[in-house]
């Protein structure tokens, strides 16, 4: 379950994407499951890859998956077939902790949850400067 990712616009075509931060500036991994002029093949079976300055994309994209349960806001984190591993987006501690998420590192609250309880799941998209 792919619940969270980057994604960049490149000559009119949206990539699955990895930015990476460089001393001349924010580059983009374009990568494509199946060969791609100018694309380079990881392993002989892909994923295929092509480095561009961000410059170059018309848009890169933090896409993640986004909801509520009981009321709160979540982040999607992980699935598995009955059950959602949810992460507290609301600004309280103590809000994340009533609600019986569990610290996982500062500021990050986590919890399973069954997958029939999550409601109004939708994507977001952050754009990356």
């Amino acid at each position: 379950m792919r619940t969270a990712g980057y994604r960049a616009r490149w000559r009119g075509e949206e990539w699955r994407a990895a930015p990476e931060q460089r001393g001349d500036g924010l580059w983009v991994w374009l990568v494509a499951d199946r060969p791609q002029e100018g694309f380079t093949a990881l392993t002989d079976d892909g994923p295929w890859v092509h480095e561009v300055p961000a410059a170059e994309c018309a848009a890169v994209v933090l896409v993640r998956q986004v909801g509520t349960w009981r009321g709160h806001d979540v982040l999607l984190v992980d699935g598995r077939p009955d059950d959602v591993l949810l992460e507290f987006a609301g600004g309280s501690v103590l809000e994340a902790r009533a609600a019986g998420f569990e610290r996982v590192a500062r500021g990050v609250h986590r919890r399973w949850v069954p997958r029939e309880e999550l409601r109004g799941l939708r994507e977001d998209q952050l754009r990356v400067d």
